[in-house]
């Protein structure tokens, strides 16, 4: 075994942590922007925040796959390792935001069902379209005024 190999590992590691971590601090900045695009109603900007969202989360994910295999083959804790507790609690305060802006999306979604429920004239359990996503064909149209 060639004997800098555990310290190549480990700054291997140590810098695959860092980008890890500053994966995490742009997500948060992203789910912050997620927000604000829920909050203002931009359907473009909550598009594009759930769209990069996503491949930050995809880019986080390989890079662990990264540390977990540079940690096998340098051994020991991550526990213990430079950066790591800092990147599990801003991942953690991550989880927490995200975990917000979809009770705020399911609540929107409830909200337009009961919207298109009192439109169509349907039943008021907000069940408006099938598994397949298809409309129920139980929904009657209503005429909402007369001229």
């Amino acid at each position: 075994m060639i004997p800098s190999l555990p310290a190549e590992l480990e700054a291997a590691l140590a810098a695959v942590i860092a980008e890890m971590r500053g994966g995490v601090d742009i997500l948060h900045e992203i789910l912050l922007d997620e927000r604000a695009a829920l909050d203002s109603g931009d359907a473009a900007a909550l598009d594009k925040a759930s769209r990069t969202k996503q491949a930050r989360l995809e880019l986080i994910e390989n890079l662990d796959s990264e540390r977990r295999q540079l940690a096998d083959a340098a051994g020991g804790d991550d526990a213990t390792r430079d950066g790591w507790k800092e990147f599990v609690t801003a991942l953690a305060l991550c989880q927490q935001l995200n975990e917000i802006n979809g009770r705020i999306v399911g609540q929107r979604m409830v909200q337009v069902r009961q919207a298109l429920s009192l439109l169509t004239g349907g039943a008021s359990d907000g069940e408006l379209y099938g598994p397949g996503g298809h409309a129920r064909t139980s929904l009657r149209s209503s005429t909402l005024a007369q001229a």
